[in-house]
């Protein structure tokens, strides 16, 4: 989903954008075989520890991706992990804010499974299936809104047949401009690129990172308690002000 930065030796393939993700692989790997686990028991312990790190979407769907027979062993787990997360779910703390994502991890790998490995839990959960597919030389997506419940287990899929890369983000209401001026600024330097050219904020509040071309990106997330219009972002510089959408969350 992501490219590689011009020199991984000098990022964290558990924390940082940009990383290839058979290189994330190879480090989870390494962590497993320490840990004596199975590389999906130790991704969902780097999900824990990732908090807001820009690697956290890239672990999720490496976590989904994991074969059935180790997701349906972890799913005990990974069932206990939503439930954790979901008794704070309307209040607003970056420790509610790290369970909220690994709440969606969890359910992102859960449903990865066959509907006959689920867990009973999951009939309860109806993830918003969302597609949009960027426009080739328009940036814009089509379709560029949409509105879910608060709290709703969301997921996005871009596709891009576009001959540009593209992400998206989810931010706070309002904060359009301030994320778009700020990623055109990240834009100047190489620590842009190395960030995908996503903001140091707290109104990111949701990441896909770089989608390549003729590639699909995901991101499955809990949409937010407060009703409200988040703005969708792609944050490549000099795209932001054409390249947006909104989350209507009511």
């Amino acid at each position: 989903m992501t490219s590689a930065v011009t020199d991984t030796q000098s990022a964290n393939p558990l924390r940082d954008a940009g990383v290839a993700q058979a290189d994330r692989v190879v480090a989870l790997a390494a962590k497993a075989k320490s840990a004596s686990v199975s590389i999906a028991a130790a991704t969902l312990s780097e999900i824990e520890a990732c908090d807001a790190c820009l690697a956290r979407n890239d672990l999720a769907t490496i976590l989904a991706a994991q074969p059935a027979a180790d997701l349906k062993s972890l799913a005990p787990t990974l069932v206990s992990k939503t439930q954790d997360s979901a008794k704070d779910a309307d209040k607003d703390s970056p420790h509610v804010s790290t369970s909220r994502f690994v709440k969606a991890a969890c359910i992102r790998a859960i449903f990865a499974l066959p509907e006959t490995d689920r867990p009973a839990a999951a009939a309860a959960w109806k993830p918003v299936m969302l597609k949009t597919t960027s426009v080739p030389g328009k940036m814009a997506w089509d379709p560029k809104e949409f509105a879910v419940a608060p709290n709703a287990i969301v997921a996005i899929e871009m596709v891009n047949p576009d001959s540009m890369q593209h992400n998206m983000l989810v931010c706070s209401p309002g904060s359009l401009s301030e994320i778009g001026v700020a990623a055109d600024k990240l834009g100047e330097g190489a620590i842009g690129k190395q960030r995908q050219y996503v903001p140091d904020s707290p109104k990111v509040l949701e990441i896909m990172g770089l989608t390549a071309p003729n590639t699909t990106g995901v991101l499955w997330f809990i949409a937010p308690a407060k009703a409200g219009t988040y703005p969708l972002v792609c944050t490549y510089p000099g795209h932001w002000r054409m390249m947006n959408g909104k989350l209507k969350v009511q």
